[in-house]
């Protein structure tokens, strides 16, 4: 009798809404296709299918058609003319604009930028919100122009906007069709030099060159293949000026805080920096993409980041800029490219902010981009799985309005289990030693394997904490029984958290994450010996790396009912010295050696 080809699971007439809206082949297994299934994603159908009519040109003898004017006049709409011509109601007739005014030029670059940016999908048309899971909580994405002056409000030496008079906010609105017109200068003209900023002609300024190629890039490059933002940002920073002076402007900042560099100069550097970002905004009319602007962008993030140690505050402006790039769904057409070097630094930094913060990391996972990276088994890509997979969980434990139930929450407990079981050469690392130390021994050789293994354990020590809240069914005895030992575990991962940190400190972002779990976990931690080896890893990150923990030192102390005024470490750290290891890796690397996975 011959065998049935009847499939035990059906095949759908279309494809799955998720597979549409990123352009995937769906092979339309029911109830839930493949991609779905890996993602752990609610598989929609709509069970339509729009079709066009190849007649769009004819129409019926009947139509009825709009008369117009046998003379048309065609509006000259460049910036100039929409801040010098009056409308009847608009009381402008009676003002001389200064276009170099502070005030019309932020207003000017509110404007002129909105228009294309946010409010067109990578086809030219619709609404870039539908390409944003529930997982984007935080505000609407804002306009890059705003957050360029947002930026420069926040810096004391830069003279902030002022309000737009009332009959200035009466100007013309921007025509949908402006970006069609022709100007006077593009963008391209206007922002990319023609000559090459090379040599350096400042000896100073070559120097922030070089240490922002041989000590910061690192930092962006965990899990890029290509090493993008150590070598393709600095050559094409030769041309693209506000690229340049962010560079500077970054490794400026970074010696400030390390004590090797005068910190006027270094204000005056990031200044100048925001200044040209609000200028490029100013002109950026395209509707195309700019990776180099996304570098810079995520390149003022870290700055950002670290300027915290001065000011206090982290006012987060060029991380909404991310999320500005990240809504528009046009960096990811090409795989190769430096927006999607970008897009991973981005969510890792989003990563950061989320756990210091307690709230959604607010980046979309949900895009072509995270789905080819899923499909490759690379150390690269094995890496940014695992970030993608501790965005997803940071968002579920913290994102109120989402779906947070036991379903939600196995399904990300299989997914953790199912990468730890998949990639067990890519976690396995080349030393391990536990002595009566705090924190174990554990060295990797590739700094995706650092990042990537980090951000797993991240995910699971979550996993675990929020699994508490599913069990608070039963006796006393039995709820406190389970949180002793999800307790347990979790002192666990943070211990080998902090001794990954530890024990490959020739790639900094180790330190950063040990600093993470400590801040979302350490306060668990009751043994003294424990809680003077996670503030010596938070001083040393400080000290070091310029990275700010001042305040998650204080929230522990606070939390192990220290006083922090008369406490000064007495531990001795007992994990070896890796300065010259790095310094070796770190020449290696410079040199475009990779090892081998």
């Amino acid at each position: 009798m011959p065998s049935s080809r009847i499939s035990p699971n059906p095949l759908s007439t279309f494809g799955c809404e998720n597979c549409r809206q990123q352009h995937l082949k769906c092979d339309r297994v029911t109830p839930a296709c493949g991609r779905c299934q890996n993602t752990g994603r609610e598989c929609r159908r709509s069970g339509l299918k729009i079709r066009q009519s190849p007649q769009y040109t004819k129409f019926s003898k009947t139509q009825k058609w709009v008369k117009i004017e046998r003379r048309l006049e065609f509006v000259d709409e460049t910036r100039k003319v929409i801040y010098e011509a009056a409308t009847p109601d608009s009381g402008l007739d009676e003002i001389e604009p200064d276009l170099d005014s502070p005030v019309l030029s932020d207003q000017l670059l509110l404007r002129e930028f909105s228009q294309p940016f946010l409010s067109e999908t990578p086809n030219g048309h619709g609404n870039p919100q539908q390409f944003l899971s529930r997982e984007q909580t935080l505000p609407e994405s804002p306009r890059l122009s705003e957050i360029a002056s947002e930026a420069l409000s926040l810096r004391g030496s830069v003279q902030p906007p002022e309000t737009v008079s009332s009959s200035v906010g009466h100007a013309r609105e921007h025509s949908p069709t402006d970006r069609f017109i022709a100007r006077s200068g593009s963008y391209h003209q206007i922002y990319y030099s023609k000559n090459s900023a090379f040599p350096i002609k400042d000896e100073g300024e070559a120097e922030l060159y070089r240490h922002y190629v041989q000590n910061l890039a690192p930092w962006l490059d965990l899990c890029d293949p290509l090493r993008s933002f150590a070598t393709k940002v600095p050559q094409n920073a030769a041309k693209f000026p506000l690229l340049l002076k962010a560079i500077y402007s970054f490794s400026a900042r970074h010696k400030t805080l390390t004590g090797s560099f005068d910190p006027v100069r270094s204000s005056e550097y990031y200044d100048e920096c925001l200044t040209e970002l609000r200028d490029v905004l100013a002109a950026y009319d395209e509707s195309g993409a700019d990776e180099n602007l996304f570098a810079a962008t995520i390149i003022l993030r870290v700055l950002e980041e670290i300027d915290v140690v001065d000011n206090g505050t982290d006012q987060e402006a060029n991380l909404l800029g991310i999320h500005a790039f990240v809504s528009t769904g046009s960096f990811f057409e090409s795989p190769s490219s430096l927006s999607i070097a970008s897009f991973w630094v981005g969510l890792r930094q989003g990563i950061y902010k989320a756990v210091i913060n307690k709230r959604p990391v607010g980046l979309s996972v949900d895009h072509i981009l995270v789905e080819q990276s899923l499909e490759r088994r690379d150390y690269h890509s094995v890496a940014n799985n695992a970030v993608v997979h501790c965005t997803r969980v940071l968002n579920f434990c913290f994102d109120k309005g989402g779906v947070r139930n036991v379903e939600e929450w196995n399904k990300l407990w299989i997914s953790n289990e199912y990468w730890e079981k998949e990639h067990v050469a890519f976690h396995t690392p080349i030393f391990e030693a536990s002595n009566d130390v705090p924190f174990p021994q554990i060295w990797y050789h590739q700094s995706c394997q650092v990042i990537g293994v980090q951000h797993h354990l991240l995910a699971k020590s979550y996993l675990i904490r929020f699994k508490l809240k599913f069990s608070a069914t039963g006796t006393r005895n039995s709820s406190s029984l389970a949180k002793g030992e999800a307790e347990a575990d979790i002192q666990r991962i943070v211990r080998t958290l902090c001794g990954i940190g530890l024990g490959n400190q020739w790639t900094p972002p180790g330190m950063f994450t040990a600093c993470m779990a400590i801040s979302a976990f350490g306060a668990s931690f009751t043994q003294r010996k424990d809680q003077e080896a996670m503030i010596d890893i938070l001083r040393k990150t400080e000290k070091d790396h310029a990275r700010p923990t001042k305040l998650v030192q204080e929230d522990m102390m606070k939390a192990w009912g220290w006083s922090a005024s008369t406490w000064t470490p007495t531990q001795v750290p007992p994990w070896p010295d890796t300065t010259q290891y790095a310094t070796n890796l770190n020449m290696n690397n410079n040199m475009g050696y990779q090892q081998d996975q």
